[in-house]
């Protein structure tokens, strides 16, 4: 393949990766562009490999880098999701509650929800699941 083969490749990856859903996302992260720290204007809801991990862009903002996500951290949120599960978050309101057989991201692993409507993470409530990963 030649450098100009690659590039199109590369720029075609790009262009089907910003339909992924978050969930597919997660488990993609080279999919996405980096930052390149040349000024260009990265629009909001773009997502970004950063690191490894996908982030999203809340605002749009400029590529420098006082901009990037350890510099400006409010500038990029967090997708909901690692590795394809979802994240479980310190707090967890009745409109996201956890499922019963339910998987998701906690700190440094995968957890399965006990029970239905699961409102407590494992550090709150760690009857309330088992650790899968």
């Amino acid at each position: 393949m030649t450098r100009d083969e690659a590039k199109l490749l590369r720029a075609l990856i790009e262009q089907a990766s910003e339909s992924l859903p978050d969930k597919e996302a997660s488990q993609g992260a080279v999919l996405f562009p980096r930052l390149k720290g040349k000024g260009a204007l990265v629009k909001a809801g773009t997502r970004i490999n950063w690191r490894g991990v996908v982030k999203r862009a809340a605002v749009d903002l400029w590529d420098t880098a006082e901009n990037n996500p350890d510099n400006a951290p409010t500038l990029w949120e967090d997708i909901s999701y690692v590795n394809g599960y979802r994240v479980i978050p310190e707090v967890i309101t009745v409109t996201t509650a956890f499922a019963k057989g339910e998987q998701g991201w906690f700190e440094d692993g995968v957890w399965e929800s006990l029970q239905d409507n699961n409102v407590w993470n494992p550090k709150q409530f760690a009857a309330g699941w088992k650790k899968i990963q």
